[in-house]
Formats: structure tokens, C-alpha cells, sequence
């Protein structure tokens, strides 16, 4: 199973493995980015607005940082999340169920990716 874990206020998210997931790291504002370490890379995406990822796994451990445009993450429990400009989701989900993506924006997403 994979789950979501963080505050709207905080605007930075962990999509996990249950198995995997730390609930300690549900934090507030600046705590949350204390542990956060040097990126080896970055890459920037742009997605059509309309456009799905089916089912899928994170690839390895990364940030996705929503740059523009708007998101909705469903894990297979039916849990639903949007995620806009200035959303910052830790992806870890690299067993399990994990999770699809569509652009529920009219405008393109735009994101980085920043594997840790």
C-alpha cells in the first residue's frame, strides 16, 4: 500500500510505501527541509494538460517540485491529492502499489525532479 503524508499548510508531501513510511517526518514549515541533502541532478519536465501516468512506481528516491499547472495523485485506495506551484512531494514509493498522475490543470504541469 502507499500513502500520502503531509500538511496543506506545509505544502511538502511524502508518497511512500506504507512499510517504508516514517510518519515522524510529517513536520512543520522550514523542520521539514533540515534533512534535506545536496541534489546529484535535476531534471525539468512539462506535461499537456489532459495527459495520465498509468500505475506506477517512483523510479528511485526524488523530489518532485511542482513549478506550474496542477496535479492529482490517486493511490489504489482511492486517495486523492492535487498538488499546485510551490508543492513539493518526496517521492519514496519504490515497492507497493504505488500511485498514477494526471494534469487536471489547463495549462501545462511543469515540474523538476530532483533524485536524492
Amino acid at each position: 500500500k502507499s500513502a500520502i503524508i503531509g500538511a496543506r499548510s506545509s505544502r511538502l508531501h511524502e508518497i511512500c510505501g506504507l512499510e517504508e513510511c516514517d510518519f515522524s517526518l510529517e513536520r512543520e514549515g522550514a523542520e521539514q527541509l533540515k534533512d534535506l541533502t545536496v541534489p546529484r541532478a535535476l531534471s525539468i519536465n512539462e506535461t499537456d494538460p489532459g495527459h495520465q501516468y498509468d500505475w506506477h512506481n517512483a523510479p528511485q528516491r526524488q523530489r518532485v517540485c511542482t513549478l506550474g499547472g496542477e496535479i492529482e495523485v490517486e493511490l489504489r485506495d482511492g486517495t486523492k491529492q492535487r498538488f499546485r506551484a510551490g508543492d513539493v512531494i518526496l517521492a519514496e514509493d519504490l515497492t507497493g502499489d504505488g500511485h498514477r498522475t494526471r494534469v487536471v490543470s489547463s495549462e501545462p504541469w511543469r515540474c523538476a525532479y530532483v533524485p536524492f
